[in-house]
C-alpha cells in the first residue's frame, strides 16, 4: 500500500505529555481494566508510527495520518496526506477544519472517534476522543475533575461517584511538572493515602477522590 503522508512537525508548540489514568476503584467498588489517556500539549499527531501521541497500529492508518491542534477558542483537525483519508461526519477532510462537540472523526476508515469538547469561560479547555475501546482526553495545561453532570461542558473529566463534588479538583501541567489541587475543603483529595491541598504528581502515585481511586502512570513525554 502506498503511503502519501506528508511531513508533520511540532514546531514551537513544545512537548506532549501522555499519562494513563488507571482506575482501581470507582464509587467504592474495585475495578480492573478501566483507564483513559490524558494528553497535555498544543498539538497531537495521530498515526501508526512510533512517536505519534495517539498511535493506532493498523495498516489502514498512515504513519503520520492527521493532526489535532488546540487553540484558545476551538480545536482543529488536518489530514496529513494520508492514504485512506480522514473524515468528519462522513465528509472527507481536505483542508484544516474546526471540529465541535458531538462530531464523529473517522481515521483511515479504521477508527471512529466521538468528540466531546469542554469550554470554561468561553475558552476551550479540553477535547475528548472516544472510540469505545480507548479514550483520549486532550488538554493544553489543566483539567477539572468532578461528578457527572448531564449536559455540562465545564468539567473535563466527569466521574460517576456520588462522593465526588461537582468541582472536586484540578490537575495542572506546567513546564513538564504536574500538580493536583483540591478545590474545596469539603472535597478532600488523597495522594498515596495522605490528604493534600496541592501536590506535585509523580509516576505511579495513587489519587483518591471521594470513593474513587486511580493510578497516575506516565507513558511518555515527546
Amino acid at each position: 500500500m502506498l503511503d502519501r503522508t506528508t511531513v508533520a512537525t511540532k514546531g514551537s508548540e513544545g512537548r506532549v505529555l501522555v499519562v494513563r489514568l488507571v482506575f482501581e476503584r470507582r464509587a467504592g467498588q474495585k475495578v480492573s481494566g478501566e483507564w483513559l489517556y490524558l494528553l497535555f500539549g498544543n498539538q497531537f499527531l495521530i498515526g501508526r508510527e512510533e512517536g505519534c501521541e495517539i498511535r493506532i497500529i493498523d495498516d489502514r492508518i498512515s504513519r503520520k495520518h492527521c493532526l489535532i491542534r488546540m487553540g484558545e477558542e476551538n480545536v482543529s483537525l488536518a489530514d496529513l496526506g494520508s492514504t485512506n483519508g480522514t473524515y468528519r461526519n462522513g465528509e472527507r477532510v481536505e483542508d484544516e477544519i474546526i471540529i465541535v462537540n458531538r462530531d464523529k472523526i473517522d481515521v483511515g476508515e479504521a477508527v471512529v472517534f466521538k468528540v466531546r469538547t469542554c469550554h470554561r469561560n468561553a475558552r476551550l479547555s479540553s477535547v475528548r476522543l472516544n472510540n469505545g475501546d480507548e479514550v483520549y482526553l486532550l488538554a493544553a495545561n489543566e483539567i477539572y475533575l468532578g461528578s457527572f453532570q448531564e449536559e455540562t461542558q465545564e468539567i473535563d473529566l466527569m466521574i460517576y461517584d456520588s462522593a465526588v463534588e461537582a468541582r472536586h479538583c484540578r490537575i495542572e501541567h506546567f513546564y513538564n511538572d504536574n500538580f493536583i489541587v483540591a478545590l474545596s475543603p469539603d472535597a478532600p483529595v488523597l495522594v498515596n493515602g495522605k490528604p493534600v491541598k496541592e501536590l506535585g504528581l509523580k509516576d505511579e502515585d495513587l489519587v483518591e477522590l471521594g470513593a474513587t481511586a486511580f493510578r497516575w502512570k506516565i507513558i511518555s513525554l515527546t
